[in-house]
């Protein structure tokens, strides 16, 4: 068939499932593409594009380079910096892998906010700085770098964002006995209702929550919707969870929040610089937990049938003509389907 994949994110020593392609007989490229001229040097021939689509600016202007492509495969589950439209116009479909690290990711959200309310960090680094025990008659001193510490089960939490992933950190979220409730216009309030959750409108979750873990998606809408305005709405001593995307919080606005003690603390696993430079003044931000985009992580997320085989199989059913599982552009069917689904 003459079939050209590019794999522009090629890691080495990594599986990407390959063979998943043999019975077409498909060529496969191995790249990285940093830029929009790398992307368009590597993938003019690609009849099957896998990529990162966080990472890799896949612009319009790349795009409307590709003129036998018929999908573009994402790994992961965001695809932030893939024009959609651009693909619809070339009647490439754009998939992702929206089932991946959800348990992983909603527990490192739920360990974050554990974390900050129980201040373990501030805990820890006191007893080994000065050997501080809760007991007398050092109790007093102890207290004071601590308070506040409230009971779990009379804090609220607030879920920006209710898809899989804030659906999964609200039900662990519930089973720890908290309220729970959640703000996402595109989510029916029965849905949340349905899982134990009350949906609210923004202004109310920020007002009332006392822990807000943010699970939305980078979108012209949700780009810093953490500006100085909703920040300075959010209760006095709220804590503030990231495991979504760094850009969907004004990180000058969360610091300065931070300095003025007018929030309680921020667990951040995404920062808008990743990784965080040396002088990023986050790095110094007080009562902030950083842990390096790593909420992805377990042994089994790592492993090649739960990830890195999954966007490759998108391909192969691509190059049969047959309509893909996880389509992020679905209004694209129609004409795909008239043009693809014919045999090559």
């Amino acid at each position: 068939m003459g079939f050209t994949v590019v794999n522009t994110i090629h890691l080495p020593d990594i599986d990407f499932g390959d063979h998943l392609l043999d019975p077409f007989g498909v060529r496969v490229v191995s790249a990285m593409g940093r830029s929009e001229e790398e992307l368009i040097q590597c993938t003019g021939e690609a009849d099957g594009v896998v990529c990162s689509g966080p990472v890799q600016p896949w612009t319009g202007r790349v795009i409307r380079e590709l003129e036998k492509c018929r999908i573009i495969a994402s790994l992961g589950i965001g695809y932030d910096r893939i024009d959609l439209e651009a693909a619809t116009e070339k009647c490439i479909v754009v998939t992702n892998v929206p089932d991946y690290c959800i348990d992983e990711v909603s527990t490192h959200a739920i360990s974050l906010m554990l974390a900050l309310n129980r201040r373990l960090f501030v805990m820890d680094h006191a007893v080994r700085r000065s050997a501080i025990h809760f007991v007398p008659p050092s109790r007093k001193s102890v207290e004071r770098l601590i308070h506040p510490v409230f009971r779990l089960q009379d804090q609220v939490m607030g879920i920006v964002g209710m898809g899989r992933i804030g659906t999964a950190t609200a039900l662990k979220a519930r089973g720890l006995g908290m309220k729970v409730i959640a703000c996402d216009p595109y989510v029916w309030d029965a849905v949340m209702r349905s899982h134990g959750v009350e949906p609210v409108e923004l202004n109310t979750l920020l007002k009332t929550a006392d822990m807000i873990s943010i699970h939305c998606s980078l979108t012209e809408e949700t780009r810093t919707l953490f500006d100085d305005r909703a920040i300075s709405k959010m209760k006095s001593g709220a804590y503030l969870i990231n495991t979504a995307r760094g850009e969907v919080v004004d990180e000058a606005a969360l610091i300065r929040a931070l300095d003025d003690g007018r929030i309680g603390g921020a667990g951040l696993d995404v920062t808008c610089n990743d990784p965080l430079p040396d002088n990023d003044p986050l790095r110094d931000a007080p009562n902030t937990i950083l842990t390096g985009h790593a909420a992805w992580y377990s042994t089994q997320a790592d492993s090649a049938d739960e990830f890195w085989h999954k966007a490759m199989a998108q391909v192969a059913l691509a190059l049969q003509g047959k309509w893909p599982l996880y389509p992020v552009n679905p209004q694209v069917k129609p004409q795909w389907l008239k043009k693809w689904s014919r045999p090559a």
